[in-house]
């Protein structure tokens, strides 16, 4: 019999203790999927917002840290791109953050939430004639068609008037009811929405997802953006540069950065998803605990992996020691104890993947957090189940090679 063979043998005739090791195989399957899918997740939501915006350079401050802490810089720096050569168009785009007094809902059981709660929201404020120009909808971001766009914008030329990120976490409220809270409701009731203490009217929606630096977004046209954020018209956060065709990017945002004042920063669309993928990957604890827990998740499952294989060699000693009084020799031991270990992998690695795909969905669903399983990941996560059990079959069949057919007359 080959040592795959006797391995196979081994794990059917102890149904009970390998579907316990497969399954502690699947748990670690699972932990490593998961801080793979959230380390991705992280990355991917990092650069969410500038993935919905149409341009081919970004203005921004010179104070930028992130997305969260975007800066301001003055608006006639867009006049002064605009009037660069190969430069098409300069638009504006200001982001804010305020508080957003929760309206009565139900929670995901039903059950009656009273309104009052106060939460903080970000909005963006941005020219409604040129949302089209503005977020990708070229690519069905944001807005599912330039019409789309088009007719949202009317809905934001009304008097405060906002549109609803219908992907906000649900605590935010439903579009759906949000539609139906007249303008002039009752504040003591809950049948008024404000942000920071001040009256809005949601008139619509978009779909844009939540960001480790939101939760929830509203869009507003520019006027409407600076009275409820009580910032200056003159001012802006983003400058979104759109090039004519042909222009080489770097040659441009070269031309740009000689052209106007130090208070502004030029970067291009890779620059800039680099500049925020570092900053929350690196600079942040966030990508590092979840470097650090895929290092523990493997870590885990090559103890609890050992632990069973070393189990099971112990009480299968006198067996193995009987294998090597029949003349076979260490490889052939070795081999079994590798086999067995690499049939644990398959066999845990199978139900950890399809946990995985569904846990994925969750994420995504309700946590907002884009995980998807790809074909990669994948093959990643299975050699490291391959090398985590082969890891542990190493360091187990020491004690396989230990047996000593004498102690099976002593």
């Amino acid at each position: 019999m080959s040592p795959a063979g006797l391995a196979w043998h081994n794990l059917a005739h102890k149904r009970g203790r390998t579907a316990v090791a497969a399954a502690g195989v699947a748990f670690a399957v699972v932990l490593v999927f998961m801080e793979l899918g959230l380390y991705d997740g992280v990355g991917r939501t990092a650069a969410m917002l500038y993935d919905a915006l149409r341009f081919d350079l970004l203005l921004v401050s010179t104070e930028y840290v992130d997305v969260s802490r975007t800066g301001e810089f003055p608006r006639a720096r867009l006049a002064q791109a605009r009037a660069a050569p190969g430069v098409a168009d300069a638009l504006p785009l200001s982001m804010g953050i305020g508080t957003w007094r929760t309206p009565a809902r139900r929670d995901l059981l039903g059950r009656a939430v009273p309104a009052g709660g106060v939460r903080s929201i970000s909005v963006l404020g941005a020219p409604p004639d040129r949302l089209a120009d503005v977020f990708a909808v070229d690519r069905g971001r944001v807005f599912a068609s330039r019409d789309a766009a088009g007719s949202a914008g009317k809905l934001l030329t009304g008097p405060d008037a906002v549109l609803y990120d219908t992907r906000s976490k649900p605590e935010f409220g439903r579009l759906a009811d949000l539609l139906d809270v007249p303008p002039d409701g009752d504040p003591d009731t809950g049948t008024m929405l404000r942000y920071n203490g001040r009256r809005v009217d949601v008139v619509g929606g978009f779909a844009l997802g939540t960001g480790f630096s939101w939760n929830a977004m509203l869009i507003a046209a520019e006027p409407t953006f600076a009275a409820m954020s009580y910032r200056p018209a003159d001012r802006v956060a983003f400058g979104l540069v759109t090039l004519d065709v042909g222009t080489d990017a770097d040659a441009a945002a070269v031309q740009l950065r000689a052209a106007l004042p130090p208070d502004v920063r030029v970067m291009t669309r890779p620059e800039i998803e680099a500049h925020e993928n570092r900053h929350w990957m690196r600079l942040t604890s966030i990508g590092q605990f979840l470097l650090v827990a895929v290092v523990l998740a493997v870590a885990v499952g090559i103890i609890f992996v050992y632990q069973m294989m070393a189990a099971d060699i112990r009480a299968m000693l006198p067996e193995y020691a009987t294998v090597k009084a029949l003349g076979y020799r260490p490889p052939f031991l070795g081999g079994v104890v590798l086999s067995q270990a690499a049939f644990l992998a398959v066999l845990g690695f199978v139900p950890g993947f399809l946990a995985a795909v569904g846990l994925y969905a969750v994420a995504r669903t309700v946590g907002g957090i884009p995980t998807e399983m790809t074909a990669s990941r994948a093959a990643v996560v299975l050699g490291l189940t391959c090398g985590m059990c082969l890891g542990s079959g190493l360091i187990a069949v020491r004690k396989v090679h230990a047996a000593d057919p004498a102690d099976l007359f002593a």
